[in-house]
């Protein structure tokens, strides 16, 4: 089965600017993800979308492989209140062109998903014969969540262990999130009215959380830091 790795990254970050292309343990942050795709023998092409000349140019620079393909987005496109779902379905003929098979989209605030998590994810795809994306379990107890006025609280869920005070954190279900870094689906999905989110009859590849460091701000890039010493 063939696969298209698909790695957006536009340059009009706001909180961190030029986030995407930030010095991270020697290389541009996005350089991380790139490789992870272009590494991965199941993977025959990967499509860098950006809307920055300066970024398309370090991504050759430090990627050095005929798998990597440009796809040129105009600032209309890149807008910072363009999701990228709605990007992959209004344009899914400009990406994909006349490609068959799967897409692998793969955020690049995810620097530490390996390319062995590409490959477990894609095998997990095959296995089930289904859509899946990356996910990781809450570092806290989603149970206790509450909302506030900052004078009182009160629970979202009537099973709140603040309020039936069953607060044993091994008595707490898991719950996860999805953590941005792997996503697969057919590629003519996309071309389906019926396709209204990206999880759409998707199974959730499970990662660590020290695989799910998802770079949002500087203390984000020092704790991917760490814990890329650290291995």
């Amino acid at each position: 089965m063939s696969y298209v790795a698909f790695v957006p990254a536009r340059s009009g970050s706001k909180r961190l600017p030029n986030k995407n292309i930030k010095m991270l343990n020697g290389k541009p942050l996005l350089v991380w993800t790139l490789e992870a795709c272009v590494n991965s023998e199941n993977i025959s092409e990967v499509i860098f979308s950006t809307d920055s000349k300066e970024y398309w140019e370090l991504a050759k620079r430090y990627i050095n492989s005929d798998k990597l393909l440009l796809d040129d987005r105009s600032e209309e496109e890149a807008g910072d209140k363009v999701k990228i779902f709605d990007y992959l379905k209004n344009s899914v003929d400009k990406i994909f062109g006349d490609r068959k098979g799967n897409f692998l989209m793969a955020l690049p605030t995810m620097p530490l998903r390996s390319t062995q998590d590409v490959d477990n994810a894609i095998d997990l795809s095959e296995k089930l014969d289904k859509p899946v994306f990356s996910a990781v379990e809450y570092d806290f107890a989603v149970s206790f969540s509450f909302t506030t006025d900052g004078a009182s609280w009160e629970a979202v869920l009537d099973s709140s262990p603040m309020i039936t005070g069953n607060t044993r954190s091994q008595d707490q279900v898991p719950m996860y999130h999805p953590n941005g870094a792997i996503y697969i689906r057919p590629i003519d999905s996309l071309r389906s009215s019926s396709l209204k989110t990206i999880y759409d009859n998707g199974a959730p590849y499970i990662m660590s959380r020290d695989k799910s460091v998802d770079i949002d701000n500087s203390v984000d890039f020092k704790i991917a830091e760490f814990l890329m010493s650290d291995e």
